[in-house]
């Protein structure tokens, strides 16, 4: 219909004439407390983020700055035609003018629902507003429907397969967003439920999403990817001196170690300490990863497991393996060790040194790596290296 708004107000005119007001009711729509200093954090933290409404672009754009995702130093670009080719002429004026500033300032693009229904449906058009889009800051998406908010997070996974989407919501025309996101978060209040229920993890008001990215899911992370390296690198260290010891046994397949303890290096000697770290260990206090988000920047770059590290404990294991099998085999030859009844120990002997020694090198590797020590990592620590001496010393 065109000129309606012209034609609601000559409606109004028309209808609202000697009325006499008996009352008048509103809604507050207003920002939670701590919404501002989140958003600020999570921008600061290096995360991009797109605000997916079904608010009109003026509205959105109040609301933008209210909880600080637009300031006067971003330059924002509206891309709200419905032509194909008005909004092909605002992507490229959007890049020509941000091209001028040679990454001085920040972009923010503020795109309407109608204008990205022709978005997807064009091909060349998406590729072109994927590629501006990549460069912006902040992305805001206004009278945007609840399938369009799946699909522009499904365009992102696409488009980025290796990046990590997050959506929140807290009403039920989110709950598409948020299971489409590889986590979804659910506020749960006054807009219901759904959401909550839908999402991976449920949260009461948007300011917990603070402490849930910055210290549970960032300290996750990190001790995760410990967790993960660590099982490589007592692995590895557990079988190089077996390793080396076929040299010397040419290659037999004689095992170097007690078969009935060679079974619980795993399941005892080595499980209990790094269960403790995974859980309770923290690198820093809580108060400073709320306060500096630059902390958060391991995630983003993918600082605690990739190639090098991964590798790097792998060869950690193969030169300790290696050492422990010289110092152990080679350091008792010529020494003649009997057990009780006389007979000579073998190199069994030898062997249950090498397996001595790789249980405290493993566990010492964890008190090592642990950034807050208590007496529970220290105890868990001590009595996984006793529980080795005790079981050898018993089924000897």
């Amino acid at each position: 219909m065109s000129g309606r708004e012209r034609l609601l107000e000559e409606a109004a005119k028309e209808l609202e004439r000697d009325f006499e007001l008996v009352g008048s009711t509103a809604i507050e729509d207003k920002l939670q407390r701590g919404v501002p200093e989140s958003i600020e954090m999570i921008k600061k933290a290096g995360i991009k983020l797109w605000v997916l409404t079904g608010d009109k672009i003026e509205t959105a754009i109040n609301i933008g700055y209210s909880c600080r995702l637009l300031d006067d130093n971003i330059n924002q670009y509206i891309i709200d035609s419905t032509r194909s080719v008005d909004i092909y002429k605002q992507i490229c004026v959007a890049e020509n003018k941000q091209n001028l500033y040679l990454g001085t300032k920040q972009m923010a693009i503020i795109v309407g629902g109608e204008s990205l229904l022709k978005i997807f449906a064009n091909e060349n058009l998406k590729e072109k507003y994927d590629k501006l889009v990549e460069e912006a800051a902040v992305v805001l998406a206004c009278r945007v429907s609840p399938k369009q908010k799946a699909l522009i997070v499904e365009s992102v996974r696409k488009k980025h397969p290796t990046a990590t989407t997050l959506a929140i919501g807290d009403g039920a025309n989110d709950v598409n967003m948020i299971t489409s996101a590889h986590v979804g978060v659910g506020i749960s209040g006054l807009e219901g439920q759904q959401a909550a229920r839908s999402a991976d993890y449920a949260i009461g008001q948007f300011q917990f999403l603070k402490p849930l990215l910055f210290f549970h899911g960032r300290e996750a992370y990190r001790r995760n990817s410990f967790l993960v390296i660590y099982m490589f690198f007592k692995n590895m260290l557990f079988v190089m001196p077996q390793f080396w010891y076929g040299f010397d046994s040419a290659f037999s397949g004689q095992t170097l170690y007690e078969t009935w303890l060679y079974q619980l290096y795993n399941i005892v000697f080595t499980s209990f300490p790094v269960i403790i770290y995974a859980i309770f260990d923290t690198q820093f206090v809580k108060e400073k990863f709320l306060t500096e988000p630059q902390l958060y920047k391991i995630g983003l770059d993918s600082a605690c497991f990739n190639f090098v590290t991964l590798w790097t404990a792998i060869f950690e294991a193969i030169f300790n393996g290696l050492w422990i099998f010289v110092f152990c085999f080679y350091g008792n030859d010529g020494i003649q060790i009997t057990n009780i009844d006389g007979q000579p120990g073998g190199f069994w002997v030898s062997g249950q040194l090498c397996y001595s020694g790789i249980v405290v090198v493993a566990n010492l590797y964890v008190l090592h790596k642990t950034n807050n020590h208590n007496w529970i990592s220290v105890t868990f620590v001590v009595l996984s290296i006793t529980s080795f001496f005790l079981s050898y010393w018993v089924e000897s």
